[in-house]
């Protein structure tokens, strides 16, 4: 072999034990992908499950609703503006209490004074009224007019309504109207029972809740 020859052979061998070490380095000679993003939880997968009603404390459908109540007297002013008549009385039994519901019908807030009292009198001629049962207790309604201010038809009975086969209630007899005030009387089972007043709206009412914790029935 001539000196020429064994020279481009010498060279060709170079050449390719120079491209094994650049192979061996690179790999497969590809470009190296970036690396990829950390993938985050989904929103589903993160947040917390809202709370359930037993876990807020929300009082299941089905529950007995106590209320607070005592014997003490129950005072609420009435509105300035309050010109009401009494359009409706209405009365019912639920679980652990009677319940009597002032149904008012014009404008302004009412107000009351409940109370235990020993004689139902006929305010205000002073005429003792025989009220059934053994407590009575006195309603006063406030801030009332007469139905020719109001324009309201006012309610006219039936009076006394009795009620022997509730808890509790055994009459509710409505006097009527004077100087601004609607009386009325609850004749209850027993005295000292604890009691509650309480108003709602749309349409306007006073509700007297009286609880039946006597355990001599």
């Amino acid at each position: 072999m001539s000196a020429t020859s064994r020279r481009t052979s010498g060279l060709v061998a170079a050449v390719a034990v120079l491209l094994l070490a650049s192979c061996a380095e690179g790999g497969s000679g590809a470009p190296t992908a970036a690396p990829s993003a950390s993938v985050t939880p989904s929103a589903t997968e993160s947040a917390t499950p809202a709370p359930t009603a037993s876990e807020t404390g929300a009082s299941e459908p089905d529950a007995p609703i106590p209320f607070p109540a005592d014997v003490a007297v129950d005072e609420q002013p009435s509105s300035d503006d309050a010109a009401l008549t009494l359009t409706d009385v209405t009365t019912g039994q639920h679980e652990g209490y009677d319940r009597v519901v002032f149904h008012l019908g014009g404008t302004g807030t009412p107000g009351w004074i409940v109370r235990y009292v020993d004689t139902a009198t006929d305010d205000p001629a002073d005429t003792v009224l025989d009220i059934d049962g053994d407590g009575t207790l006195s309603v006063i309604l406030l801030g009332f007019q007469l139905p020719t201010t109001t324009g309201i038809t006012e309610w006219g009975g039936p009076n006394p309504i009795r009620t022997p086969d509730y808890e509790e209630l055994r009459e509710v007899n409505v006097r009527g109207q004077f100087e601004g005030q609607e009386l009325a009387y609850l004749g209850l089972d027993s005295t000292g029972e604890p009691f509650r007043v309480f108003a709602l709206t749309d349409p306007t009412r006073v509700v007297v809740d009286v609880q039946d914790v006597d355990d001599d029935d």
